[in-house]
């Protein structure tokens, strides 16, 4: 009950900010990135419609929108233009023929990426407020990984707090291992949020930011969130976390951060020889398995199930290239085959392409970057890639709460980017937008 109301309260202060206060969009965007931590917590102000305090806050910023009639300062991307018409069309179609529930809900939560651009492009995105975004999402998603290990120490403490039943997961058919439920959350898929943890602590520690600039601090940072993401057994973050390591390690310009590499290749070390200490060791080989369609059920209980959702998708798609309507396949765990299937090939390619094309722009400007620009672009090619492959291996449109959080960090990266940057020709001086 004091969760509950505490929810509340919450969302009724964040509706006041949003409406009511001076910069209230651009406050917006905060309030939703804190709203993360919330989890499965929903209002059901009508029976059977579900909303969640993250949908609130971008509907209230979109009337705001339409209120108050701001200034645009990116363009609205064509992706985004080409998706919400499928989207809107295929609605529409599916409400007169075919509509029930799951209709509704797979329709409003994929809807909410093109509602995040929207509000992006009224919103004026220096270095400074993207910073600032950021931060909030680290210690939204800190308080996630902190209070899961909490929950991992005293299972029955958080439960009882909480209100949800303690029950362990097994990994597989032979080996056990007891995952974070993240009860407070409502589903182990809370680590899905936690990998842009690391690229951001990288932007924060080269920008010297007080919170991160003491290396006892930053390395709990490390630590805290690299745990919980093991004890999530969630293998998509840990696929994600070592593709950034690695490309931290590899890539990332030493001499703008001396010691960099050593201390990460340090923490990185430490970790691995945890893991392969640990019975686990096999889930996390698994996962590169499991790329190649090789399912070890000993380590992969859900693997074989989700490459089934997959085949079923790509023969849907094969045999209904436009697509066969919301809710009609179920949760396929891809984002790219969920949209294919159900909206048509056309929007399925788009959101295929759309990141990839984008982390390209960002990588040729990377590349002929001035150092003042390095790290927020190479913060930014790591966030993008953390993008790319959630939607290629969790189904993150399906859900309010892991959907949101890959739109609005894909919209700070586009609008930034087109706000402070020419594609062509990179701004070698240092204007603020």
């Amino acid at each position: 009950m004091i969760i509950n109301l505490l929810v509340i309260g919450f969302t009724a202060l964040g509706l006041k900010t949003i409406l009511f206060s001076k910069n209230g969009l651009k406050k917006s965007l905060e309030w939703i990135i804190a709203a993360f931590i919330l989890g499965y917590r929903t209002f059901e102000p009508i029976q059977g419609l579900k909303l969640h305090p993250i949908e609130i806050f971008i509907y209230a910023s979109i009337i705001r929108v339409i209120i108050t009639k701001p200034s645009n300062f990116v363009k609205m991307p064509t992706s985004m233009f080409i998706l919400g018409l499928f989207f809107v069309t295929f609605f529409t179609i599916d409400l007169i023929t075919r509509y029930n529930y799951m209709v509704l809900l797979e329709f409003k939560n994929s809807l909410l990426i093109i509602l995040v651009f929207f509000m992006a492009k009224h919103i004026h995105f220096n270095k400074e407020y993207v910073i600032r975004l950021l931060k909030i999402y680290l210690y939204a998603a800190t308080t996630i990984s902190i209070i899961g290990i909490i929950e991992f120490v005293f299972p029955s403490l958080i439960a009882n707090i909480f209100g949800f039943p303690h029950q362990p997961k097994g990994i597989g058919e032979t080996v056990y291992f007891s995952r974070l439920a993240f009860l407070f959350w409502g589903s182990h898929l809370a680590a899905n949020l936690i990998p842009p943890v690391f690229p951001i602590l990288l932007l924060l520690k080269s920008e010297k930011e007080s919170i991160v600039n003491n290396n006892l601090l930053l390395t709990a940072f490390i630590l805290i969130n690299l745990f919980s993401i093991y004890l999530s057994g969630n293998r998509a973050s840990w696929l994600i976390i070592t593709i950034l390591l690695f490309q931290t390690i590899f890539q990332y310009k030493n001499r703008l951060m001396p010691k960099l590499k050593f201390y990460i290749g340090f923490l990185v070390t430490v970790f691995v020889f945890y893991v392969y200490s640990q019975p686990v060791e096999g889930r996390y080989i698994s996962t590169f398995k499991a790329l190649t369609g090789q399912i070890d059920t000993r380590y992969d209980s859900s693997g074989g199930v989700r490459l089934a959702r997959a085949k079923t998708a790509i023969n849907s798609i094969i045999s209904n290239p436009l697509g066969t309507g919301w809710g009609s396949q179920g949760w396929v765990h891809n984002d790219i085959l969920q949209i294919g299937s159900t909206v048509g090939i056309i929007p399925g390619a788009t959101l295929f392409f759309a990141p990839l094309l984008l982390l390209l722009k960002i990588y040729r400007i990377y590349s002929e970057a001035i150092g003042e620009h390095k790290t927020m672009l190479f913060t930014m090619i790591g966030l993008l890639i953390f993008i790319i492959v959630s939607i290629f291996l969790n189904g993150n449109f399906f859900l309010v709460q892991t959907g949101v959080p890959i739109f609005m960090l894909w919209a700070i990266i586009y609008s930034y980017v087109h706000s402070n940057f020419n594609l062509n020709h990179i701004l070698t001086s240092n204007q603020s937008k």
